[in-house]
Formats: C-alpha cells, sequence, structure tokens
C-alpha cells in the first residue's frame, strides 16, 4: 500500500486488521499521533 503522510510517500506492507495508528507511530515513528477515548470508534 502506498500512502502520504505530511507530504512525504510511503510504501508499506500492512495487514488489513493492523489499527492505522499502529502503523503512524510503529512503521512510520509518528509519535506524536496518539489514541483518544474511544468514544468515535466503530464496533
Amino acid at each position: 500500500m502506498k500512502i502520504t503522510v505530511n507530504g512525504k510517500q510511503h510504501d508499506l506492507n500492512i495487514v488489513p486488521d493492523v489499527p492505522m495508528l499502529w502503523i503512524l507511530r510503529d512503521q512510520l515513528g509518528l509519535k506524536g499521533a496518539k489514541y483518544g477515548c474511544g468514544a468515535g470508534e466503530a464496533r
């Protein structure tokens, strides 16, 4: 998958059920992304 974050393109191999937050933090190193309260989380 190719995504653009902050104007920079990234090629990622991801598993479909991995949350985007984990991808941003763990694979791209964007530690500013935080988990909120989860009130808007779809179940």
